[in-house]
C-alpha cells in the first residue's frame, strides 16, 4: 500500500513540476487565421531553402532574437480520439536571448549538447520514428541569413494506449 501511495505522489509531483521555458516571455500567440497562414508560409519557405553547412552555432556569448515558435503534431489518448496540435507564436520585437540561456535550457532537458544537423530533411522525416537518434533531442539546422531552427520532435507512434507526435520549432536570428 505504501508503494502505491508513494507512486501516486510521485506521478502527481511530476505532472505539476515542468521544466521552465525561459523563452516563453518573449513570445506572443498568433490567432488571426490570415496571419497564421502568412507566417507559416514564411517558415515553410525558410525551411525549404536550408543551408547544408551550419556556420552559426549557439555559443554562450552569442545573442539571438526569437522570430517564431511553431508547435505542431498530434496526440491520441485512445484509438480514434486524435487531437491535432497547431500553435504559432511570434517573437516580441527586440527580444534578445543569450546563447548561454539556450544552452542551459537544453541541458535542463537532460541533453548535454545541441545536435547540429546538415540534413534537415532527414531530421524532419526520420526523427518521427520511435528509435531514431534524433527523436527526443534538440537539433539545430541552418537557415539563410543568419537564422537557425532549433527543433525538438518527440514521437511515440503506434503506442498501446496512447500515441503522439509533438514537434516544436524555434526560429532564431543571430544578433
Amino acid at each position: 500500500m505504501k508503494k502505491i501511495v508513494l507512486l501516486l505522489i510521485g506521478f502527481l509531483f511530476l505532472s505539476v513540476v515542468q521544466i521552465k521555458n525561459p523563452i516563453e516571455k518573449f513570445m506572443k500567440p498568433v490567432t488571426n487565421p490570415e496571419e497564421v497562414s502568412r507566417n507559416l508560409a514564411t517558415i515553410n519557405g525558410w525551411n525549404s531553402t536550408t543551408k547544408p553547412i551550419i556556420k552559426n552555432k549557439i555559443t554562450p556569448t552569442s545573442d539571438w532574437e526569437l522570430l517564431y515558435c511553431y508547435k505542431s503534431g498530434w496526440h491520441e489518448n485512445t484509438p480514434n480520439q486524435r487531437f491535432d496540435i497547431s500553435e504559432l507564436y511570434t517573437g516580441i520585437p527586440g527580444n534578445r536571448i543569450s546563447g548561454a540561456t539556450l544552452l542551459n535550457w537544453v541541458k535542463a532537458h537532460h541533453q548535454d549538447d545541441i545536435i547540429y544537423s546538415d540534413n534537415p530533411y532527414r531530421f524532419n522525416l526520420l526523427s518521427i520514428e520511435r528509435n531514431d537518434p534524433y527523436n527526443g533531442k534538440w537539433v539545430v539546422y541552418s537557415l539563410h541569413e543568419n537564422r537557425i531552427n532549433l527543433c525538438y520532435i518527440h514521437s511515440y507512434p503506434n503506442g498501446n494506449q496512447s500515441s503522439w507526435l509533438h514537434k516544436t520549432e524555434y526560429i532564431f536570428q543571430l544578433k
